[in-house]
């Protein structure tokens, strides 16, 4: 927006040189400007679709994957259901719908509630959750003590990202300079000694590696506000291993209209930014935190694994018929290996049963 980026340069004069991620989290998360915070656009008509998306299919299958974990710390009478980073509110009221239906007794003792940071996002799902007893926090921490279960698809890509290069003269990191009225890229000594040593070993030179020191620190605090229970995690990532497979090819790109952008300068504020989750920098957060691995799966296995390809009743009426035809699709779209499929369901527990069975026996 040209607010946003007239702001940003601005701030570029008479302050310096933004870090990439402090460029990512103005970009995101300006109060006046921000993409989520003031225009985010979810669902086929917006900029990107989510899996809830595709109809109740996800929030049916993700309420027998919170079902199981209820289950599995004893059916307590009083739970915490928490979603982190609702969108429009259609996961949480899929996934408590689904529980009414086959799991009565863990819906009526959950006790609902959102994180969000953004005051838009906040209203929709208030709209979509009207007449719902729930609870919103700004963070983790407000929720504390969250004793249950505590889910978030699609979040851990949202934190910003330090970007780091390896260069002939060492590491360097990433800013996001002004020249003649432009935002240009920029490379500087890293910000914090810190960063210099998170960069591998094996990126080539001339490759890229980002770090989200924001989505760790999220993740210790929701390890920390955890008393009990467990925290399932669902992102497109990868674990070090398959990120330092794409030699030093970096992951941060936008979103608009469902295609992606080039130029994450073009209209700062106007469109997604978004970078691939390391999954092994996040667990080695959780497990800082006091939280334990409890499993991790492709979307694909998990739900499948959590019954996504059951057969059910052959529908009679036409709209029966249709309505099948359509959760047929949708089930397709969310085990598709070159889509939601590739997803990757990461659990993790505290003081409760680890592993969980329908996340099979992957340790990383």
């Amino acid at each position: 927006m040209p607010e946003l980026r007239d702001s940003l340069i601005a701030r570029i004069r008479a302050r310096g040189a933004l870090t990439f991620a402090e460029y990512m989290e103005a970009a995101l998360y300006d109060p006046e400007h921000g993409y989520y915070t003031t225009r985010a656009r979810i669902g086929f008509d917006g900029d990107y679709l989510t899996a809830s998306d595709l109809g109740p299919v996800f929030g049916r299958l993700l309420a027998r994957a919170v079902a199981d974990l209820w289950a599995q710390l004893g059916k307590p009478q009083a739970w915490d259901l928490v979603e982190a980073g609702a969108g429009r509110g259609t996961t949480m009221r899929d996934v408590q719908a689904a529980l009414a239906r086959a799991e009565p007794g863990a819906a009526r003792s959950a006790r609902p509630a959102i994180i969000e940071v953004s005051p838009r996002l906040r209203e929709q799902q208030a709209r979509t959750l009207e007449g719902q007893e729930l609870r919103w926090a700004s963070s983790p921490r407000a929720l504390a003590p969250i004793r249950g279960v505590v889910y978030a698809n699609e979040v851990l890509d949202a934190f910003p990202v330090h970007v780091l290069m390896r260069t002939e003269d060492g590491v360097r990191e990433v800013y996001v300079d002004e020249r003649e009225g432009r935002l240009v890229e920029a490379l500087r000594s890293p910000s914090t000694q810190d960063l210099r040593w998170r960069m591998p070993a094996s990126v080539p030179v001339g490759g890229r590696w980002e770090v989200s020191t924001a989505a760790e620190g999220w993740v210790a605090g929701l390890g920390s506000a955890l008393a009990g229970g467990y925290v399932l995690l669902i992102d497109y990532g990868d674990d070090e291993a398959g990120l330092l497979a794409r030699e030093g090819a970096g992951t941060v790109r936008g979103f608009a209209r469902h295609r992606l952008l080039e130029d994450p300068f073009a209209e700062p504020g106007a469109h997604d930014l978004t970078a691939t989750v390391n999954f092994s920098a996040i667990r080695q957060a959780a497990e800082g935190a006091g939280l334990v691995f409890a499993g991790s799966a492709t979307q694909r296995d998990a739900l499948t694994a959590l019954g996504a390809r059951e057969a059910t009743v052959r529908p009679g009426t036409p709209i029966e018929q249709l309505r099948a035809a359509s959760g047929r699709a949708a089930t397709d779209a969310l085990l598709d290996p070159n889509g939601f499929g590739a997803f990757r369901v990461v659990c993790y527990a505290k003081d409760a049963p680890a592993p969980v069975a329908w996340l099979g026996i992957r340790t990383r």
